[in-house]
């Protein structure tokens, strides 16, 4: 840590580029509420982060000193060693850019590559590597990527810092092409993931990936012991493309990748799965529409590099956030459309709606057989169609049957939110209206839920450009 931060002084004092700071201190003191349980414990936190950013020429430093005790999320950094963060160093030209260190990254729209840190959220599927790009032309970008990284995630959600970790390797390279003809990217990516003995425990949930573990581990008690405590690697190896193109006055972007993975402690043993997404969206009679559709089936993989869209609305609502859907990456089917207009008053209209659920084939733990050599056989739920996510109106849940086992089983989701927003005539008021809708059923508590949310915001102008924002919003839950 001491030589780093010598070189990186040295590099400052010698080349005389400019630098800059930039420095953030979080601070808070209040209660943990316990998922399970619903006891309280003392929460507290006292984040200190300072950006340094340094420019000369076609290089450019940037890294981030963190010191916390204790941070929102993760664990205590109050070591020298520990304070920093976040590193890379990059040169570029018209032509080329070379990056070493921390690397945050997407190609496309992120089924191959999106790498990022939020520590909001302490997730962080970043690689310590080298990123290269080479423009020979205006028509060709050659790109690769090699990297080492550190992947952590939480086996409960009231926990403050990550209990299971996984090391990770990623290797791509590709070529994205630009002509009158459309926008094309191709690649090739390998990706590994190094689990150790004695987490897989920790990884028993309701996914597939969770299941067909289980079922292995508990296949023949007589080796259970011997490979609860065994590392495993998992490998993946995929070609990603995509496709973008104007048409008129709409824009229209496909993105797939094909991807060979081995399981958990079974190396030898491959799946294949995918990504795909596709998106439409442009201007019609004033009309400005967004269609998406989501496919994501790598039903025993966990993706760690990869970070496909959501394809439903990320709520800035307080109260609707709450009840925001938490996707499977790994196991996914949805879509979303949305539209938005003006009237004649110069009111803004939103209208979104997104629906997601599992794939089908989701195991029914209540039904099963035994095979001529005495073999447990589970029997799978019916499938379902997004039909069904529009039942009878006069339902209480809107049209969404919970009593339907079939459905219940697909983890299904459905969102609605209209919203209307105005400022007035002489810019000095603006308000916006809301109404979200929410159906989803959550397996794990056994819950469906039902939430109705009315969220408004005002704003007034006040002199010499200041402003006073108030929200406020009202929910109903049934679950």
């Amino acid at each position: 840590m001491i030589n780093y931060l010598f070189f990186f002084s040295l590099i400052t004092c010698l080349l005389q580029g400019s630098i800059n700071f930039n420095y953030e201190s979080k601070y808070g003191d209040g209660s943990n509420v316990n998922d399970f349980t619903q006891d309280t414990t003392s929460y507290n936190y006292f984040e200190n982060f300072l950006d340094i950013n340094f420019n000369y020429n076609n290089f450019y430093i940037y890294t981030q000193l963190e010191y916390s005790d204790p941070p929102i999320y993760g664990y205590d950094k109050v070591k020298a060693g520990d304070l920093a963060n976040s590193y890379f160093i990059e040169y570029s030209n018209s032509s080329l850019m070379f990056k070493w260190g921390h690397l945050r990254s997407i190609y496309g729209y992120g089924l191959n590559v999106n790498m990022f840190q939020d520590q909001t959220t302490d997730f962080d599927n970043r690689v310590k590597g080298v990123e290269l790009k080479y423009s020979p032309n205006d028509i060709a970008d050659l790109f690769f990527i090699s990297g080492k990284g550190n992947y952590g995630i939480k086996s409960y959600g009231d926990l403050r810092a990550n209990d299971i970790d996984f090391d990770h390797s990623l290797n791509t390279y590709g070529i994205q092409l630009y002509n009158d003809l459309g926008d094309f990217s191709i690649s090739s990516s390998n990706k590994k993931t190094y689990y150790s003995g004695g987490i897989y425990n920790k990884l028993i949930n309701d996914s597939r990936l969770s299941i067909d573990l289980e079922d292995h581990l508990f296949d023949d008690f007589s080796i259970y012991d011997s490979l609860i405590n065994l590392d495993s690697q998992v490998e993946s190896s995929g070609i990603n493309f995509s496709y973008s193109r104007t048409l008129g006055n709409f824009d229209i972007y496909i993105e797939a990748t094909e991807n060979t993975y081995s399981k958990i402690l079974r190396e030898n043993e491959n799946e294949n799965g995918y990504l795909r997404y596709f998106s439409l969206s442009g201007d019609l009679f004033g009309l400005n529409l967004l269609y998406e559709y989501k496919d994501y089936n790598m039903l025993y993989y966990m993706p760690i590099i990869s970070n496909p869209p959501l394809v439903f609305s990320e709520e800035t609502s307080i109260l609707m956030s709450r009840i925001q859907h938490s996707i499977n990456f790994a196991d996914e089917i949805g879509h979303q459309l949305e539209a938005r207009f003006n009237s004649k008053d110069n009111i803004s209209f939103l209208i979104n709606l997104s629906m997601g659920m599992k794939h089908s084939g989701v195991r029914n733990q209540n039904e099963f057989s035994f095979d001529d050599e005495f073999n447990l056989i589970y029997e799978t739920y019916n499938s379902v169609s997004f039909k069904d996510f529009f039942g009878k109106l006069n339902h209480l849940n809107g049209g969404m049957n919970f009593l339907d086992e079939d459905l219940r089983a697909h983890k299904p989701f459905r969102d609605l939110y209209l919203e209307a927003s105005l400022w007035n005539s002489d810019n000095t008021l603006y308000y916006k209206l809301g109404y979200h809708s929410h159906s989803s059923y959550d397996d794990t508590s056994g819950k469906n839920y039902q939430t109705h949310t009315i969220p408004t915001q005002y704003v007034i102008a006040l002199q010499n450009q200041n402003s006073l924002t108030i929200y406020a919003e009202y929910q109903n839950t049934k679950n």
